[in-house]
């Protein structure tokens, strides 16, 4: 678990997490737990509730780290539970060694982020929605209820899951014929929608859209890629499937066209079985899935939501609905084979069942050496050793506006740390590193820190050789780098006339 060192966005969780009051030296001067929610983050605030009673036990690597292996140990007996309501015991047991291996969960399942608490929150959901299917009792459309508050609450794109799931319950529940249960399940998701959903607009989404790195909106041209808006759905579920199939930054051009083959055939088997299959339940999700995805591909390409990018972490929320759908599609796609009226056919449903076994365990092996070579992030545990051993807080030391976290969280966690030794620590609070494209921008941040004259030596902790260290290279600075990985501690010497 502490193999990587805690990033940038780790850091900022665990700052938004802490139910302190009044500002956070080196991180921020909003002085109150929900103004760090509300302007620092990016997501809802459950994942940041959770947190602040988790980290009131330990604020360590470890321990901090351990929380999301909790929920993700929550998200996997979901799985188990709802792979063998609808299959049997041995597709769910090989459903969660397939979830377990797979690269992208072992990744965020070791990283704190509100990912393992959302994928554990919409795989009970998807158990709770297929139990609806079956009949829809007024206890099971109230937890429904309370399932796409608590979902929404967790990560925004949510949203996406929980708008199809439940307007298809609603259609459903007219069709049913009951005023009664109708009325009801429209006074609870009115009331859900309003109440739940307007808070969280009004007190976190707006407030935090005035974040310079928000993920909600983004002012930029809409591109169509691929020629048409065919194309570029196409190539938009191309983007999402190989990031949660695959490393797809180091493996991409490796295995990229066996990916390519795989979703191919992954989708004639899914159109296969959707046809084939006498389980209405596998077509009301398959819809589900469908409704999902075009959802997110028309507000993603507005630029609303993740920057208007497919194939990232924000779409996590989709990676349950496509993985759920898929084991159930797999075990109803041997079962066909074997239940055929022909006996050839018949034959071959060992032989595929074998095949589809014996192609899981090798994607599985795949995953777990990938994993185990991962990278990380932004290495601010060797910066800070570095400028400890170096004795930094003896020397002016400029950290850069996203390093702050990370730089923060370290230096007062180790054991060498004492409050005197911020004294001559200057964060970057105002200045957001990437729209800072021009010297004078930060010589004009550096006047205002230190006035018209720099000290001849000092260290600056970025995360590259930005137009930071070009300004210091134009003032005459030599730049000697201690650190130089994903993260830099430079030492700057002015350079005698």
């Amino acid at each position: 678990l502490t193999e990587a060192p805690i990033w940038q966005d780790e850091a900022m969780e665990f700052y938004c997490s802490l139910p302190v009051k009044g500002p956070i030296r080196g991180v921020t001067d909003y002085a109150s737990m929900y103004e760090r929610m509300a302007y620092i983050q990016q997501q809802p605030p459950l994942y940041n509730w959770i947190m602040s009673v988790w980290l009131r036990f330990g604020e360590g690597e470890w321990w901090y780290r351990l929380s999301n292996v909790v929920l993700g140990f929550v998200a996997v007996i979901g799985l188990y539970v709802l792979v063998k309501k609808l299959c049997n015991k041995y597709a769910a047991a090989l459903s969660v060694v397939v979830f377990s291996s797979i690269y992208i969960i072992q990744y965020y399942l070791k990283e704190c982020s509100e990912y393992s608490l959302l994928l554990a929150v919409l795989i009970w959901g998807i158990y709770l929605f297929f139990k609806i299917c079956e009949e829809r009792t007024v206890s099971r459309i109230i937890l429904f209820t309370l399932f796409c508050v608590t979902a929404v609450y967790t990560q925004y794109g949510a949203v996406f899951v929980v708008v199809p799931m439940a307007l298809i319950l609603l259609g459903m529940v007219i069709k049913d014929g009951d005023k009664k249960k109708t009325a009801l399940t429209l006074g609870l998701f009115g009331a859900a929608a309003l109440g739940a959903g307007g808070c969280l607009i009004y007190f976190f989404l707006l407030p935090q859209t005035t974040n310079t790195v928000s993920t909600l909106y983004s002012v930029g041209d809409i591109i169509i890629e691929k020629g048409s808006i065919f194309g570029d759905f196409l190539n938009s579920i191309m983007c999402v499937f190989r990031w949660c199939s695959i490393d797809m930054d180091r493996d991409w051009e490796k295995i990229g066209t066996l990916i390519c083959i795989g979703i191919v055939v992954l989708v004639a088997i899914t159109l296969f079985v959707v046809i084939k299959t006498k389980k209405k339940d596998i077509r009301i999700f398959f819809l589900c899935n469908a409704f999902t995805y075009i959802l997110y591909y028309a507000v993603t390409k507005l630029n609303v939501y993740a920057y208007g990018w497919y194939g990232n972490r924000y779409n996590m929320f989709i990676f349950p609905m496509w993985f759920v759908m898929t084991a159930i599609v797999l075990y109803e796609f041997v079962n066909i084979i074997k239940n055929s009226s022909k006996e050839k056919t018949r034959t071959l449903g060992k032989a595929v069942n074998t095949i589809i076994v014996l192609g899981l365990a090798v994607y599985c092996v795949y995953g777990v050496y990938r994993v185990n070579n991962h990278w990380g992030k932004m290495d601010l545990r060797t910066v800070v050793s570095e400028w400890y051993d170096l004795e930094g807080y003896n020397v002016p030391t400029f950290v850069d506006f996203h390093q702050r976290y990370g730089f923060t969280y370290y230096f007062t966690h180790s054991e060498q740390y004492s409050e005197d030794k911020w004294d001559n620590i200057t964060p970057n609070m105002e200045l957001e590193t990437y729209s800072a494209n021009e010297t004078w921008q930060w010589r004009e941040l550096l006047n205002k820190d230190y006035g018209d004259t720099l000290p001849d030596m000092m260290y600056v902790v970025t995360g590259q050789w930005n137009e930071l260290v070009d300004t210091f290279v134009e003032l005459g600075y030599e730049v000697d780098p201690i650190v130089d990985t994903n993260a830099k501690l430079y030492c700057m010497k002015k350079i005698s006339d």
